[in-house]
C-alpha cells in the first residue's frame, strides 16, 4: 500500500493511505501491549488461574454463575485436565492428551469456547513435553509452565506462542502468576524470579533459603513462597529484595505447602498428622495470630473463611471466627475449591462436586464427577499432585468448567 507522509503546522506526522489517516503524536490511545496491563473484564468474573488469582484464595470476585445447572458440554482430552481458566467466554487448560497407549504424557495447551466447547485452535504441544504442566492468564496472555521449567507465553485468540524462556534447572508444579505485567514463579531450586509478562525478559532474580514447590503467591504488598518446613519468605515485587522472612521451628508443612493470603493474614498448614492445622500469620512480624483445625488449603469469601478437616468443612466469620454451618462428607474427606457468587464449591472426596449455600450451608446442587471410592481405601482431603496437573475448577460469564473422570472438561450453565 502506498503512503505519504505529510506535516501539520502542530509538529505532527501523519501518514495518509488509501482508506484511513493516522497520526503519530495525536492524542488517541495506542493499543494496549499484550502481558503489560489487564482490564477491569479480566478481572472480575474471571478465574485466572490455580485457586482463582494472585492471592489464591479460592474467591473470583464479580462472579455471576448460580445453581441449579445443566450440562452445556463435554470434551474428552485424553487422561487428564488441569486446573481451566476462564476468561469471557473463552476455556482454556492443560492437559495430558495420552489415551493410555502412548506409554508417556502428553501434555498439550487447549483452548475452547466457552458456550459450546468447540476448540478456537488446535491443541499446541508443550515443549519438554514434561509432567507437573499448567497455564494461567494476565494481561491479554497465557502463561504455561513444564515441570523442568519452560516458561512460556501464548496468544489466547491464536493458540501461537509469544516467548518462550527455559531455566537452567528447575522442578516446577504450578504456573507462573501474573500481577501488573510481572510474571512471578520459583523454580523449585531455590531461587525465585520475576520475567516481563510481554517478552519474558528476566526483571530480577533472588536466593531462596531453601528448596520450595509451592505455587508463588502475589499482592500488592509483594510475593510470598511458603516451604514445607513451616517458613516463607516475602519479597518486593519490583526488587525481589527479601522485605520479610519467618520460620516456625519444628513444625512440618504440608507438601508443597502454598501461601494463601486472606483475612487479613498470611496462612500455612502443618502435615502432623495427630495434630493437622492451618495457622494464620501476622504479615509483618510472623506471630501466630489464629490457629484452626485443618487438613486442606482454606478458601476465603466475604466475611468468611472456610476451613476443612476430616470431612467437615466449617463456615467461620472473620471477625469472631465463631462456625456459621457445617458440612459433612460422608467419606471423612473434602476441600473448598472456589467461592463464587454467593455460593461454596466442595470437591468431596466421594467423588462429587457439591455446590453451597454460602449463608446457610445448605446443597444447592450437586454432580458426580468420580465413581466414589472402595470402602476402606485412603483418602486424602486435597491432593494437589494428581494426574500431571495441579487439580481446580472454573468460572467466568455464567458458566462452570469442571475436569472430570478420564480426561474430560464439562461445561455447565444456567438449568
Amino acid at each position: 500500500m502506498r503512503t505519504r507522509r505529510t506535516r501539520t503546522r502542530l509538529g505532527v506526522v501523519c501518514v495518509a493511505a488509501v482508506t484511513m489517516l493516522t497520526c503519530t503524536g495525536s492524542p488517541q490511545a495506542a493499543a494496549p501491549v499484550p502481558g503489560r496491563t489487564a482490564t477491569a473484564a479480566e478481572l472480575r468474573d474471571a478465574t485466572l488461574g490455580y485457586r482463582a488469582d494472585s492471592r489464591a484464595d479460592s474467591l473470583v470476585v464479580g462472579a455471576t454463575a448460580a445453581p441449579p445447572y445443566k450440562k452445556l458440554w463435554s470434551r474428552d482430552f485424553g487422561t487428564v485436565v488441569s486446573a481451566p481458566v476462564a476468561v469471557g467466554d473463552k476455556v482454556y487448560a492443560v492437559v495430558n492428551a495420552d489415551d493410555g497407549t502412548e506409554g508417556g504424557p502428553r501434555m498439550m495447551l487447549v483452548g475452547v469456547q466457552a458456550a459450546t466447547g468447540k476448540d478456537l485452535w488446535p491443541a499446541v504441544s508443550l515443549e519438554q513435553n514434561e509432567p507437573q504442566a499448567g497455564v494461567s492468564y494476565g494481561g491479554g496472555l497465557l502463561y504455561t509452565q513444564t515441570s523442568r521449567g519452560t516458561i512460556a507465553a501464548w496468544d489466547p485468540a491464536t493458540g501461537r506462542r509469544r516467548w518462550s524462556v527455559s531455566l537452567d534447572s528447575a522442578s516446577m508444579q504450578y504456573p507462573p502468576v501474573w500481577y501488573d505485567g510481572l510474571l512471578y514463579l520459583q523454580d523449585g531450586r531455590g531461587t525465585a524470579m520475576a520475567l516481563r509478562a510481554d517478552t519474558g525478559a528476566r526483571v530480577w532474580k533472588a536466593p531462596l533459603s531453601e528448596y520450595s514447590w509451592a505455587p508463588t503467591v502475589v499482592d500488592a504488598s509483594g510475593v510470598w513462597i511458603g516451604f514445607d518446613g513451616i517458613a516463607w519468605h516475602h519479597l518486593d515485587r519490583k526488587t525481589g529484595a527479601e522485605l520479610h522472612r519467618f520460620e516456625v521451628p519444628g513444625v512440618s508443612g504440608a507438601y508443597g505447602n502454598p501461601v494463601v493470603l486472606g483475612a487479613g493474614a498470611a496462612w500455612m498448614r502443618s502435615s502432623d498428622s495427630d495434630d493437622e492445622t492451618v495457622t494464620a500469620y501476622d504479615r509483618k512480624t510472623g506471630a501466630a495470630v489464629r490457629r484452626l483445625h485443618a487438613d486442606a488449603t482454606p478458601a476465603f469469601g466475604p466475611g468468611r473463611v472456610y476451613v476443612a478437616y476430616r470431612g467437615k468443612v466449617r463456615a467461620l466469620s472473620t471477625s469472631t471466627y465463631k462456625t456459621a454451618w457445617t458440612y459433612t462428607s460422608s467419606v471423612k474427606a473434602a476441600t473448598v475449591r472456589l467461592v463464587a457468587h454467593g455460593y461454596v464449591y466442595v470437591e468431596d472426596a466421594d467423588g462429587r462436586l457439591v455446590v453451597l449455600d454460602q449463608k446457610t450451608g445448605k446443597p444447592a446442587w450437586s454432580y458426580r464427577r468420580y465413581p466414589a471410592p472402595p470402602p476402606m481405601s485412603p483418602i486424602l482431603a486435597e491432593d494437589d499432585w494428581r494426574g500431571f496437573v495441579v487439580p481446580g475448577i472454573a468460572t467466568s460469564r455464567a458458566r462452570l468448567f469442571v475436569p472430570g473422570a478420564g480426561g474430560t472438561l464439562i461445561a455447565f450453565g444456567k438449568g
